[in-house]
């Protein structure tokens, strides 16, 4: 069976959307499924919203991919194609939609969404398809695979920070400010850039003025092997967090959108992560209160979400 994965990624859009994707697809090859994946056509700014020229454009795009290559299932996992183009592509393919929000309207077949806490209390009515069937909670988490074999060694206490593929805002150069004062002086601080970071003079001026540091460049072989490693992780609220939770890891959570902070909040209330809401508020202080905390041992996190939302998906599409 061929199947399509629609997403994408981009220094505006970042990582996410891909990774999950990706973690998905490997259990679909494990099965002998040929995936391939397809972003926006070329030429259409990847964006998490589009025109209705570039959309009905990539429309045209999608077709005649799912044409040539004979897809049975298309995964959409991108946030600038609505529901309209939704609604086309499921007139004569499965569509399987992966989102986020809680109010988004979709068309499609099957739609997946692991940021809900409870199912009872929710109005399915931005569902536009009567026939649409859900996989909600998170017990669908799509993660993936993190067997760490062996951690690193720091010679002393260390923190990473990671702000996703994007970071739009460039919260950053906030902890870059925060991180120069001479109290964390005897810990490491690891930063992982990406392209925006790189790209930003006043950022990397102000990097060059901390001590006890290591800067690593946008994407990197031992990625959660850094998370499993440092006394305290600080990243979004996105991917990374799911990833933090199972790895267990001392964290602290930054909400970059609206989004991500309503992706937080159950995880918050579940005392699994430590979810900073005004990143202006944060100071030293409270950075060595949650340095100085126990880890998290809780298990909240499917980490065989990915193999669950596989099965449905083809039990379904049967």
């Amino acid at each position: 069976m061929n199947i399509l994965f629609k997403c994408d990624q981009s220094n505006f859009i970042g990582l996410g959307h891909y990774y999950r994707c990706l973690a998905l697809a490997k259990e679909f090859k494990k099965n002998k499924h040929k995936c391939f994946f397809l972003g926006l056509k070329p030429g259409i700014l990847k964006k998490n919203q589009i025109t209705i020229k570039n959309e009905k454009e990539d429309l045209r795009f999608t077709q005649e991919f799912i044409k040539k290559k004979k897809i049975q299932i298309i995964i959409k996992d991108i946030y600038s194609l609505s529901y309209k183009w939704e609604k086309e592509i499921s007139i004569s393919n499965y569509l399987v939609v992966i989102d986020d929000f809680r109010n988004k309207r979709h068309f499609c077949n099957l739609y997946v969404n692991y940021n809900f806490e409870k199912r009872k209390n929710i109005n399915f009515k931005f569902l536009l398809n009567d026939k649409c069937k859900t996989l909600i909670g998170p017990k669908y988490t799509i993660v993936r695979d993190l067997k760490i074999k062996k951690k690193f060694k720091f010679k002393k206490k260390s923190i990473f920070i990671y702000m996703g593929g994007s970071d739009k805002n460039m919260i950053m150069s906030k902890f870059v400010d925060l991180f120069k004062n001479q109290n964390f002086d005897k810990i490491l601080k690891i930063f992982l850039l990406n392209k925006n970071h790189l790209k930003n003079k006043s950022l990397m001026k102000n990097l060059k003025k901390i001590i006890n540091k290591k800067i690593l460049k946008n994407k990197i072989q031992y990625f959660h092997k850094y998370i499993a490693s440092s006394d305290l992780c600080i990243t979004p609220a996105g991917i990374t967090m799911l990833e933090q939770i199972v790895l267990k890891s001392k964290n602290m959570i930054i909400a970059q959108n609206k989004v991500q902070k309503d992706a937080a909040k159950p995880f918050e209330k579940a005392k699994v992560i430590n979810f900073i809401q005004n990143i202006k508020k944060l100071n030293c202080k409270k950075i060595f209160k949650i340095l100085n905390k126990k880890k998290n041992q809780r298990k909240l996190i499917n980490i065989n979400g990915k193999n669950l939302v596989y099965k449905k998906i083809i039990n379904n599409f049967k």
